[in-house]
């Protein structure tokens, strides 16, 4: 070859404007990513922040929902109703007339039961039993003071006799029987009518017992 000395023809140096191969770090499967731009790292950090905030909101919020079907609970729900004040004794104890007995010989007075009945609440005690004529005397057995416990039945046997028959009425005009009552609560005295039955009995065993002239009566018992 003419006009040419030397080695062999060295390697093309790329012209302006034109893009030479890539090393083998740029070598890759696709494009390459372009960097994020100041708007998108702008966006990223907001959410970013959103996130961060998301989650006490919605923890804050379901608190809310809780405390306020809690209040609607226990603005809704049915009121209990307050206790009731204890019943008086009377009103749980009942007094039944049961049988006449059998006159005593010789002896102006008149012997009859009764049951006493605990219809329920606390235990009742019967302090005393007796009628409000001063001409008559009221007896019983077994003595009291007795208690009665709730559901339970007591037979007593009384006995009604006529201290001074001038004074005695003999009608059906002493049906009363006064009764001092009391429970865990209370005291309480208490007129019961046995009913009925009880005054015709009265009013026959006094009628016997005494004369009919009231001008009469018997002595005075000690």
């Amino acid at each position: 070859m003419s006009g040419l000395t030397g080695g062999g023809i060295g390697p093309v140096e790329p012209g302006e404007g034109t893009e030479g191969p890539r090393d083998e770090h740029d070598a890759g499967t696709g494009p390459r990513t372009p960097a994020p731009g100041p708007l998108a790292r702008r966006t990223d950090r907001l959410r970013a922040l959103a996130a961060r905030h998301r989650r006490p909101l919605v923890a804050l919020a379901a608190a809310g929902v809780v405390a306020a079907s809690a209040a609607r609970y226990h603005a809704t729900r049915p009121q209990q109703a307050a206790p009731l004040p204890p019943a008086a004794p009377s009103q749980t104890l009942a007094l039944n007339y049961g049988e006449p007995r059998p006159p005593t010989a010789g002896r102006p007075d008149f012997a009859f039961t009764v049951r006493v009945r605990n219809t329920g609440g606390p235990p009742v005690t019967v302090e005393r039993i007796g009628q409000p004529s001063r001409a008559l005397s009221v007896t019983v057995r077994p003595h009291l003071p007795v208690t009665v416990g709730p559901g339970e039945v007591v037979e007593l046997l009384l006995t009604i006799e006529a201290k001074d028959c001038v004074h005695v009425a003999r009608n059906s005009g002493l049906p009363f029987l006064e009764v001092t009552l009391s429970n865990e609560m209370q005291k309480e005295d208490h007129s019961y009518i046995p009913g009925d039955r009880y005054a015709r009995d009265l009013s026959v065993a006094l009628t016997r017992a005494c004369p009919e002239d009231r001008d009469t009566s018997p002595s005075p018992r000690s």
